[in-house]
């Protein structure tokens, strides 16, 4: 994945975990502003090596890590598609269920039969079973870099993502932290933007100074 916006002469290459940060204050909220509402209008952009376009329902922008809900709609509908294909898997598990779930309609459908109104019912399908079960993801986290943990966990499994931005992350998290991160970016193949507005310590990283130069720091 490469990241190019006007102020840079070349783009950026983003693998696995990236840190860039940006000094000056407008050119931050600028690229913030377009990163959040991202479309193929904006000045910033992210393509592949065969220069295909990122699209928006490509990226993931996380702006309030606390606030990141892991059991929104979006997230649990992929965790029941995932869930819905182990079980297609499992064709005894499978037929069972099935079974199950045509009693249950047809119980209910006697009682409907006995209502004052006239009442119909649908078909129940395996989603809306695990919805109907109230199935979600654990939720344990204590802290932030926990919080992060279990968004990366959620993100692998999102598998129309292929980048994942958080802003401003690096300020509330140690330089040991940063390298767990770090290092299970690269074991699952993940792309990760970190967005930062100052230095991150013992970090590698892409530096946008206040005169538009960029240069790097502790690359490899």
């Amino acid at each position: 994945m490469n990241l190019n916006f006007p102020q840079l002469d070349e783009p950026i290459t983003l693998e696995n975990m990236t840190t860039v940060v940006v000094e000056d204050v407008q050119v931050f909220a600028n690229l913030v502003r377009e990163l959040y509402g991202f479309d193929d209008a904006n000045d910033v952009r992210l393509y592949d090596d065969q220069f295909k376009s990122l699209k928006a329902a490509d990226m993931l922008v996380i702006t309030d890590i606390l606030g990141f809900d892991v059991n929104s709609r979006p997230v649990l509908k992929l965790v029941y598609q995932d869930l819905e294909t182990q079980l297609n898997e499992k064709p005894e598990v499978k037929s069972m269920i099935d079974k199950l779930t045509a009693t249950i309609s047809e119980l209910i459908g006697y009682e409907l039969l006995d209502h004052e109104l006239d009442l119909e019912q649908d078909e129940i399908t395996v989603q809306e079973l695990f919805k109907a079960l109230g199935i979600q993801i654990e939720t344990l986290s204590d802290t932030i870099f926990e919080k992060i943990f279990e968004i990366l966990q959620i993100f692998k499994y999102l598998s129309k993502k292929k980048l994942l931005v958080f802003i401003n992350a690096a300020s509330f998290l140690t330089s040991d932290e940063l390298a767990a991160i770090r290092e299970f970016s690269e074991l699952q193949g993940l792309t990760l933007l970190f967005l930062e507005r100052y230095k991150v310590p013992d970090m590698p990283q892409y530096i946008l100074d206040s005169d538009y130069f960029l240069y790097t720091e502790n690359m490899v």
